[in-house]
């Protein structure tokens, strides 16, 4: 046997090589999986705000979101007889029809039927 041929430069060339080849392998395997991930949490919020249109805030900035905290809006109504769906400011959405949700002439987003806020007024 000739070991002549063989030498450690070219043994721990081989290695690096080869090891990598390996590591590069994985991170290959590995960013497929979180981009599936991603795509899959991405359908799942989708289609909760399908499922719930009063609570899709897409759209909505920090500014009006924060408007309606200082209104006093909650998504249930406390108060008998004093909700959005009977108030004067409340614009109630025609599609879909069996929907309870709404906007308001005060500040931008969706509004629960059910919900109230500080600046109630009669529909007259």
């Amino acid at each position: 046997m000739s070991f002549n041929n063989y030498s450690r430069r070219i043994f721990l060339q081989n290695c690096m090589e080869c090891s990598a080849t390996f590591i590069g392998g994985l991170f290959l395997f590995s960013s497929c999986g979180s981009q599936q991930k991603e795509v899959d949490s991405k359908k799942e919020e989708t289609a909760a705000k399908v499922a719930d249109p009063c609570n899709d805030f897409t759209g909505v900035n920090a500014e009006e979101l924060e408007k309606r905290k200082k209104l006093g809006y909650t998504g249930k109504s406390e108060v008998a007889n004093k909700s959005c769906g009977n108030c004067g400011l409340y614009i109630a959405f025609t599609e879909p029809a069996a929907v309870q949700c709404g906007k308001c002439l005060l500040f931008k987003g969706p509004v629960h039927a059910e919900g109230h806020c500080l600046q109630y007024v009669a529909k007259t």
